[in-house]
């Protein structure tokens, strides 16, 4: 069988969408006669009826609901070809948006690490709790924590994390039990479901059911921290994002307790950005620092 016309396909896709060889004819800048003419071509080599026609609309036929889906499918494998052809207008600046608390509490931590492993790399870092808009906004990668789906975009995980009790130093004794001295202390709460669920799973194995939650809750690990440290009571903390605090013995993590987030650290952006230079770079940098550090 003879390969149909690319601009048949086109047309018919543009019409199905619309439901009308007008409005096909407008969106594609041509006559309507055109729009009919490539579609009638269309069904005479493919030997079948696309559209039944009406005085003012068309429908279409289940043949034409059946190619519908498959051309949706390649029209968009084309487009993202296309946009895979785009180089990158800034090949020596990263641009990353990331979590405020991830670029707080680990990110800025390591930047002697990452200007001596990547020397001819600006970093840029927008700081922000909103996935970034790669169609309008000037940024190369989003890091973000989260189950990986993000809507038009291409994610990979890089890292897991695990949830741990934290608090400054002395304010627990790991050789005393531990019900008795959280029953005592302020819980600063963190808002979000996996330390709902880590919160769940330590209060029942200690039977802390209700236990004072903290008049303060906050939905950003970074104050969550920094409260921590001052000593306003305990918290549930990513372990990777208090390495830093533990190395400088601001706070301490009781070692018999830590809970699997089901949340990851993924490298997130349009499918193309994946295949520059730069996001490889920044990419093997921050794999090997994340492994690092001992978490599962």
């Amino acid at each position: 069988m003879k390969a149909p016309p690319f601009k048949g396909l086109w047309y018919f896709k543009t019409a199905a969408e619309l439901g009308s060889f007008k409005q096909a004819a407008e969106a594609l800048f041509v006559t309507q006669a055109a729009v009919s003419q490539q579609i009638r071509i269309l069904e005479q080599q493919l030997g079948c009826t696309l559209f039944e026609r009406q005085t003012r609309k068309v429908h279409l036929t289940q043949q034409g609901q059946d190619l519908l889906p498959y051309l949706h499918k390649a029209f968009g494998q084309v487009e993202m070809g296309l946009s895979m052809l785009k180089s990158d207008p800034n090949p020596n600046t990263i641009s990353l948006s990331v979590l405020p608390s991830f670029a707080t509490c680990w990110l800025l931590p390591r930047l002697t690490s990452f200007n001596k492993a990547l020397p001819s790399y600006q970093l840029r870092i927008d700081p922000t709790e909103q996935l970034a808009d790669f169609n309008h906004e000037d940024i190369d990668i989003g890091i973000r924590f989260g189950l990986g789906d993000y809507q038009g975009l291409k994610s990979e995980l890089i890292a897991k994390d695990e949830l741990v009790i934290a608090y400054r130093p002395g304010l627990i004794d790991p050789r005393k039990p531990l019900r008795a001295q959280l029953s005592k202390l302020n819980f600063i709460y963190d808002e979000g479901r996996d330390n709902e669920l880590a919160w769940q799973a330590l209060s029942s194995q200690l039977d802390l059911e209700g236990h004072t939650l903290s008049n303060l809750k906050i939905d950003n690990a970074a104050l969550v921290q920094q409260a921590t440290v001052a000593g306003q009571g305990f918290s549930l903390l990513r372990k990777r994002m208090v390495e830093q605090s533990l190395e400088m013995g601001q706070l301490e993590i009781y070692p018999d307790f830590a809970w699997l987030c089901e949340y990851g650290y993924h490298l997130v952006a349009p499918e193309n950005h994946f295949e520059w230079a730069k996001f490889k770079a920044f990419r093997d940098w921050i794999v090997a620092e994340l492994n690092g550090i001992e978490a599962c």
